[in-house]
């Protein structure tokens, strides 16, 4: 599940309104694409709706631009994200998952790794964000581990942004994750309204393609090197895919809820092999589009 976290740089602890201001300020110019766009043709509202939209961003973006990966571990703080029947929490499996993957990119890429935290803190979804906008980020990875009432529910999925989510399941996750403190038995369609001006402010539409490219070749890795059920690529409203301009995804690495899955997620093998998958995917992601 989502909601806060990151290695927090000494100067980028601290956040006030004016920094809210500025981070939207900013993701409007780094979209580059008024909000007249949305009315002219490829970029319309009507393509968060449905498909991925057909065209991508104004210009791909080839690895050599790619300069500042973000890694955004779930929760943290008094957010504990999902617990388990054996004690074990998100938030601890997050960092611990986050940690590793920046070690591996930092290793083998010549990329600025960042965290939008590095130990147990409380960093809002809107902080996640001005993080990795202040630092200019080029790819945005959030990390999470699944909670579900259903105790059989198991497997690993990617998410990508979109406004309306793949289904009922997705949307209510969304919904928990954007709003962790406050656990809704019904989801509100108001709840929404805020999400769409972000959506709109910062044109994210020119980010999808690219997430989408990025997510399937994520949860590819996630399948065949932890062996978890596929669960697939989904859309979903995460606010804090939202808050990023660029490419952005949300990956849920497994079941907390799951006593089975909580046992694998709470053993650094299984945790080395979560950010193993992410980083294979990162690579896979680079060179298409080099």
């Amino acid at each position: 599940m989502l909601s806060d976290a990151g290695s927090i740089p000494a100067a980028s602890t601290s956040f006030g309104s004016s920094d809210v201001l500025n981070n939207r300020k900013l993701l409007t110019r780094a979209a580059g694409l008024p909000l007249l766009l949305f009315f002219a043709g490829s970029l319309s509202v009507a393509g968060l709706s449905g498909q991925v939209p057909s065209q991508g961003p104004p210009a791909a973006r080839g690895a050599e631009r790619i300069k500042t990966v973000v890694i955004d571990p779930g929760h943290g703080g008094i957010e504990v994200g999902a617990k388990g029947k054996f004690g074990n929490l998100e938030k601890e499996i997050t960092l611990a998952v986050g940690l590793k993957l920046k070690a591996l990119i930092e290793k083998n890429m010549a990329f600025n790794v960042v965290m939008t935290r590095d130990r147990d803190v409380d960093v809002s979804i809107e902080n996640r964000s001005a993080i990795a906008n202040n630092h200019k980020a080029d790819i945005f990875i959030s990390i999470h581990a699944n909670g579900a009432l259903q105790k059989k529910a198991q497997g690993s999925e990617t998410f990508f942004l979109n406004l309306n989510a793949t289904d009922e399941e997705t949307r209510r996750l969304a919904y928990l994750e954007n709003n962790s403190s406050q656990l809704e038995s019904r989801i509100d369609p108001s709840s929404d309204d805020d999400l769409m001006m972000i959506l709109w402010d910062m044109a994210q539409t020119a980010y999808i393609r690219e997430s989408s490219r990025l997510a399937e070749m994520v949860q590819g890795e996630l399948n065949a090197l932890l062996g978890t059920r596929n669960r697939g690529i989904k859309q979903a409203p995460f606010k804090v895919l939202a808050g990023v301009a660029c490419p952005a995804i949300l990956v849920e690495a497994a079941f907390l809820s799951n006593p089975e899955e909580e046992k694998r997620l709470a053993s650094e093998q299984f945790q080395a092999g979560i950010a193993d998958a992410i980083y294979r995917g990162l690579a896979r992601y680079l060179r298409s589009v080099t």
